[in-house]
């Protein structure tokens, strides 16, 4: 067994609802990532997209989003099948969306579309993805609503 797939498999043993588990994971899935340059086949190619995307996912957690934006960046790079990937990077492009302090109107507006980029491809490679569906629906609304000068929290 490659040692992409040995850690894999100890980095789906962590329960990540826990933040010990988090704590126990990330390490893990840090230790599958460094081992990329071993791992040739599509199988472990998946795997270790898997643990980017797993990663960004604790490091979004912490708050931490440029570097999950990066890990679920890279999880895309690997895979471009990753549905999951996508939404969740979708997800942190339209959360720092909604805070206007942290852009000017067109930069959220810019963000609210990348957000809708990243849930339309995760939709179109998983279409029952009910929560990319509804994010994306209200990222289209928040657009218009900032195009509009309805939404007054970003004037």
């Amino acid at each position: 067994m490659s040692g992409c797939r040995e850690a894999l498999d100890v980095a789906k043993a962590i329960n990540l609802s826990t933040l010990e588990g988090r704590q126990e994971a990330e390490p893990l899935y840090d230790a599958i990532i460094s081992k990329f340059g071993n791992c040739t086949t599509p199988e472990e190619k998946r795997n270790v997209a898997l643990a980017f995307n797993n990663r960004g996912q604790i490091k979004y957690m912490r708050v931490d989003f440029h570097e999950a934006v990066a890990d679920y960046t890279e999880a895309i790079r690997l895979d471009d099948q990753l549905a999951v990937a996508f939404y969740n990077r979708g997800q942190i492009y339209y959360r720092v969306a909604l805070t206007p302090s942290n852009c000017s109107p067109a930069d959220c507006i810019n963000r609210y579309e990348k957000a809708v980029t990243d849930f339309e491809r995760c939709l179109a490679l998983q279409a029952n993805f009910e929560d990319a569906a509804e994010n994306m629906a209200q990222a289209k609304t928040d657009i218009k609503l900032i195009e509009s000068g309805l939404n007054t929290s970003h004037s």
